[in-house]
């Protein structure tokens, strides 16, 4: 590990405050440890709000700092812990307890049951309704570490990979470790936001490349016969390619949802 590298992990996490004490904007953090000038913060705060991210999403992006830094860093700025996954042992049991969709859905991991709660692994703080589902469920309260993004996207795609869409069940005995069963796959999880404009876009990539193919086709072919060149030609051959596109647009669009 650089040396530079390891002294300012060091430094961050001597710095971590108190969950109580007053807490520093990650901006500030950044620049106080030198994880990125103000140039850098001002180009990215700006990328940021253009796409609509978090400014720890955007330095994340832009590859200005180490990632284990950056995550620190914004665990500092909003008072939780940082952990390393690697560092930590999972406890299957409450792993088997939760939702495998609810858990790529919202981006966590849980840990351990510990001190009387529930300690979740993720890369931003739950949202109130997920943290209040899983109160309700273990009957303890919530707590959020902070981890990397790659620690955390290794995690749910061993413990829930796609296409379970119930809780893994777990078999036990006295000689052997836990031994995970996998259920056979149900195409019951609803499509996340990326998947939804992924199959927006290639619907409207089908439709407009058949409307331009049928045009230029017919166009080309002299077809409708007898009105080649007539003022009503081309908006005929535009409302037929329409219409046929609009056929492959829908047998596009049915056959890329779930």
């Amino acid at each position: 590990m650089d040396r530079t590298y390891r002294s300012t992990i060091v430094r961050l996490r001597k710095t971590t405050p108190d969950i109580m004490a007053g807490r520093k904007k990650l901006e500030t953090i950044l620049l106080e440890n030198g994880l990125a000038s103000e140039e850098q913060l001002r180009q990215i705060t700006s990328y940021a709000q253009a796409v609509g991210i978090d400014l720890y999403e955007a330095v994340l992006q832009k590859k200005i700092a180490p990632p284990d830094a950056v995550m620190i860093a914004y665990a500092e700025s909003i008072g939780l812990p940082f952990i390393h996954l690697s560092d930590v042992s999972l406890d299957e049991d409450i792993i088997d307890h939760i939702d495998p969709i609810t858990a790529r859905q919202y981006s966590f991991i849980p840990i351990s049951v510990d001190r009387g709660h529930v300690l979740l692994a993720t890369t931003k703080p739950v949202l109130p309704d997920v943290e209040e589902e899983l109160r309700m469920r273990f009957n303890l309260p919530v707590r959020c570490a902070i981890c990397t993004p790659a620690e955390l996207n290794a995690a749910i795609a061993r413990y829930y990979p796609r296409g379970t869409s119930q809780i893994i069940k777990v078999e036990r005995d006295t000689t052997s470790k836990p031994r995970r069963v996998t259920p056979k796959p149900k195409p019951v999880e609803p499509m996340d936001d990326e998947e939804k404009r992924d199959r927006l876009l290639k619907t409207i990539v089908a439709f407009n490349f058949t409307v331009a193919f049928v045009c230029f086709a017919l166009y080309y072919m002299q077809i409708p016969r007898g009105i080649h060149n007539t003022w009503y030609h081309l908006p005929l051959l535009a409302l037929l390619g329409a219409a046929v596109g609009g056929i492959v647009a829908f047998i596009t669009w049915k056959r890329l949802s779930r």
